[in-house]
């Protein structure tokens, strides 16, 4: 009963920042100090709690890095004018017609060539939105097409890092995982298309020609600007690490800024820390970025990983884990496995922890581990961006500056989750239905 009550005032403690508006960074602060107080009254001693936050910080190590780099590169490529390039150019050449299902498709491609998430909204989707803000499109549409395409490459590309966690979980083949992956996305793939092209039904997209002209007379345009985000690309292809890949993005961008926009090294240094801003009409276009753009991120993933000891070394999830054994025998999996993952999301910081905490709720209550691996990619792979905190959906969103609420635009999200969860009740009902004949 105790860790029912510690865990409801878990959620109510985040509900309340999010509908006051409190600093989310403070409201995962309290619930580390919770957690601490539930490891107290269950007799870990302070030294052993110490250790439990800094065991879960530490496993977030080079994540942290990683998103320090991402905000420099996105400072250094606005200084460099690649941002400036791309949407200069961009803006020429996409179709608004189409506009939402084309962002959605290019950044689909990258994150299936590439398998990575962060890494699809750390280049395409950075020049998905600064397109789409040039264009006047709404930003949470824009914002979730991208993220849905993200997401398309992290659920279901051979490279995925998500994909080879869960097969090995599950003990299962990976290819074989990937085959039933795209057996049940095609639906939810045409439906999604078919959504963003509703939405972009009757727009008159109004482009920002001032705002777009004045960045050409700002910037000494050159096709090698295009060079830094094509590398991360074909360096993530190749399966180069990904810390050493953004470095070396980063040198080439502050190369290009010194060489070809005549940039001193105090503007170099000044664009990788604050970011880059200008104040005339093209700014809102290529303004942005810098490490310290990222430290609000840095904040929620460094504390919210401080979880990840608590859940592993205490008896907190013990009760929960067996009233959702009683609920598999009565209920579809897809439906109690879309349910539970939502809420270990709520609790996890990430995507890895919510993958391995739906893993260990489930796997005593399914026989098939082939079932339960592709059970598991079409719920706690995709619902862990559905929660504002979890930096599943929140770290792309922050990459490439859409609103937080695009999370609930990202209609591939919606239709993996809905459609698979309709086909595991049918299949309850029909089989419930033989077994009573």
């Amino acid at each position: 009963m105790f860790e029912i009550c510690i865990l409801i005032l878990f959620m109510l403690n985040l509900f309340v920042a999010i509908v006051f508006k409190i600093q989310l960074a403070f409201a995962l602060f309290l619930n580390l100090m919770l957690l601490s107080f539930y490891a107290y009254i269950k007799n870990f001693s302070l030294r052993e709690i110490s250790t439990m936050i800094y065991t879960g910080i530490k496993s977030t190590k080079t994540i942290l890095i990683v998103f320090s780099l991402i905000g420099m590169i996105i400072g250094i490529w606005r200084l460099s004018g690649t941002i400036a390039y791309i949407i200069y150019h961009g803006t020429s050449l996409i179709n608004p017609r189409f506009f939402y299902v084309g962002i959605f498709i290019f950044n689909a491609i990258i994150s299936f060539l590439t398998g990575t998430s962060f890494g699809t909204a750390s280049t395409a989707g950075i020049i998905s939105m600064s397109i789409s803000n040039a264009m006047s499109f709404n930003p949470l549409i824009s914002g979730g097409a991208i993220l849905s395409g993200c997401f398309f490459g992290d659920r279901s590309s051979p490279m995925s890092t998500s994909a080879l966690l869960v097969a090995t979980l599950t003990k299962t083949d990976l290819y074989k995982n990937l085959k039933n992956m795209f057996r049940t996305c095609i639906i939810p793939l045409v439906l999604t298309i078919l959504t963003y092209q509703i939405f972009n039904l009757g727009i008159d997209a109004k482009i920002d020609n001032g705002g777009i002209n004045l960045i050409k007379e700002i910037f000494n345009f050159n096709l090698f600007l295009m060079v830094p985000p094509l590398s991360i690309i074909l360096l993530s292809i190749f399966k180069v690490d990904l810390k050493i890949n953004m470095l070396i993005s980063i040198v080439l961008s502050i190369f290009f800024a010194a060489v070809f926009q005549n940039k001193s090294a105090s503007e170099i240094i000044k664009a990788l820390i604050f970011g880059f801003h200008i104040n005339s009409d093209a700014g809102k276009l290529i303004n942005g970025g810098g490490f310290i753009s990222m430290l609000k991120m840095l904040l929620i993933v460094g504390i919210s990983s401080g979880y990840f000891g608590f859940f592993k070394e205490t008896q907190l999830l013990v009760g929960v884990k067996k009233f959702i054994k009683k609920l598999f025998s009565k209920f579809p999996d897809m439906a109690i496995m879309s349910i539970m993952s939502i809420l270990i999301s709520v609790f996890s910081s990430n995507q890895t922890l919510s993958i391995m905490l739906t893993y260990e709720m489930a796997r005593e209550s399914y026989k098939d581990n082939e079932k339960l691996a592709l059970d598991i990619e079409n719920t706690a792979v995709m619902t862990a961006a559905y929660i504002p905190w979890n930096i599943a959906g929140r770290t792309p969103l922050e990459m490439f500056g859409a609103p937080i609420m695009s999370l609930y635009f990202s209609f591939y999200h919606h239709y993996i989750v809905l459609i698979n969860t309709l086909a595991s009740v049918i299949e309850f009902r029909k089989t419930r239905n033989m077994r009573n004949k």
